[in-house]
């Protein structure tokens, strides 16, 4: 991922996915959306080491286990939302093969 656009693309992706999955529900309470942009720009500096699902999911764990609570954002609890960015990712076409 070297090119800028495919960086703001991969941010696009990203923001979109996280702001969807709303943890804890602060977006829906009237947060404002940049309410997680830190955590989104951590994400995206990843994305070139995203292979998998798996991985996409520990990604999205150490970044918001490390920003908010350790407890929920278990890589099991972030498998679901590591699973949907992983496809968007792939659809995309911007991670990187082996």
């Amino acid at each position: 991922m070297d090119a800028r656009d495919d960086w703001k693309r991969a941010a696009k992706i990203v923001g979109d996915t996280i702001r969807r999955w709303d943890p804890y529900g602060l977006l829906s309470l009237g947060a404002p959306q940049d309410e997680f942009d830190t955590e989104i720009l951590a994400v995206v500096k990843e994305v070139p080491r995203i292979r998998s699902e798996d991985d996409a999911a520990r990604i999205l764990s150490r970044v918001f286990a490390g920003a908010f609570d350790d407890t929920q954002f278990a890589q099991s609890a972030c498998s679901k939302v590591g699973a949907e960015l992983f496809q968007k990712l792939r659809d995309a076409d911007l991670l990187n093969s082996q």
